[in-house]
């Protein structure tokens, strides 16, 4: 693979590294309340969630996909509300979930055997 051919991935790879260093910092610093590994583990399990996973890596893709698209002035009106479709339902998807469980952000779900009202 010669220089040239490289070349055009050189800003991909590099806002990639970029967003994983602001992730790293976020998630090392001391004074601010972020922790990357809540979008990854679930709650109620305390052990890493294949959904929760799944989902990012598709936001994170999809993403990747409009912002080349834009940059390209490819992207569509539609391909764009398709896109913000997917994401808000997600979204909802997930804070549904959330609401049918009674569980906050960082917070287990109930054992199966007490009752959701308290």
């Amino acid at each position: 693979m010669s220089f040239d051919q490289i070349l055009p991935y050189i800003p991909n790879v590099g806002l990639l590294f970029t967003l994983a260093l602001i992730i790293f910092i976020a998630h090392r610093a001391k004074d601010v309340n972020f922790n990357a590994f809540d979008y990854l583990i679930d709650p109620s399990t305390g052990k890493a969630s294949i959904t929760k996973t799944l989902q990012i890596v598709a936001g994170v893709t999809a993403t990747w996909i409009v912002i080349r698209l834009a940059i390209q002035d490819k992207l569509s009106v539609e391909m764009f509300v398709v896109y913000l479709g997917a994401l808000g339902v997600s979204e909802a998807w997930s804070k549904f979930v959330g609401a049918k469980y009674l569980t906050k952000p960082g917070e287990a779900s109930p054992p199966p055997d007490q009752p959701l009202n308290g």
